[in-house]
């Protein structure tokens, strides 16, 4: 199971990346305060592509760990914040590294083969509800055994009745969230948001409901 999604890189190709946002996330906004992260701290953006929130938490004195496995994802990142990255194989990997940033090219599922001990927080805007339900346990596993403790997550899923619209993006629903993780870390839901009206493009598939959730995970 090498790949997130089958036609991921493809639609990187076409330009079909209706999920990626032009502003910062608000939750992001709003609710990073409360993981309490040092300044200088390492945080891991798994399924990256080429988010302006690494930009935010660059700004607010991170360090910033991606991991994306589209090349035109990785580079247009790195054009629109107008850098000129160093790029270099690491194992299955390619680095492509600048200032805070370091984005590794490749699977996700390869992580294991990183040095992680320096994480100390991920963000997961979109890789959990990339995921299908057999790579989001896979996800969720490799997660909590490559992963230092005392780590926090910020995570935010959406939830809309499945059978309506299919994946990507999967509805992840709270009692997955729990399921996945609660084996390590308490699960504290911080907040959920109707957003359907606001989201055409998902209205126009057939789907008559959605909810964005938003979780803060932590070691008990």
């Amino acid at each position: 199971m090498k790949a997130p999604n089958n036609n991921w890189l493809q639609r990187w190709k076409d330009n079909n990346i209706g999920w990626h946002h032009t502003e910062f996330n608000q939750h992001l906004l709003n609710y990073w305060h409360a993981l309490f992260l040092p300044q200088g701290s390492l945080v891991f953006a798994p399924l990256c592509g080429k988010s302006r929130d690494m930009a935010w938490l660059a700004e607010q004195g991170y360090r910033i760990r991606g991991i994306e496995l589209s090349p035109l994802a990785v580079e247009a990142f790195f054009d629109e914040q107008n850098l000129q990255p160093e790029v270099e194989p690491i194992g299955d990997f390619q680095l492509w590294r600048s200032g805070p940033y370091e984005i590794y090219c490749g699977d996700i599922f390869d992580i294991a083969q990183l040095d992680n001990r320096d994480i100390a927080a991920v963000y997961d805007r979109a890789s959990l509800i990339a995921l299908n339900p057999e790579q989001r346990i896979r996800y969720a596993r490799m997660l909590q055994r490559i992963l230092p403790d005392r780590i926090k997550l910020l995570l935010i899923t959406l939830e809309y009745p499945q059978n309506e619209m299919e994946g990507p993006p999967y509805s992840v629903s709270g009692d997955e969230v729990e399921s996945l993780f609660d084996q390590r870390y308490s699960i504290q839901h911080l907040h959920s948001l109707n957003i359907l009206r606001d989201t055409g493009r998902y209205r126009d598939r057939g789907v008559s409901q959605m909810q964005e959730h938003i979780y803060l995970l932590k070691q008990p």
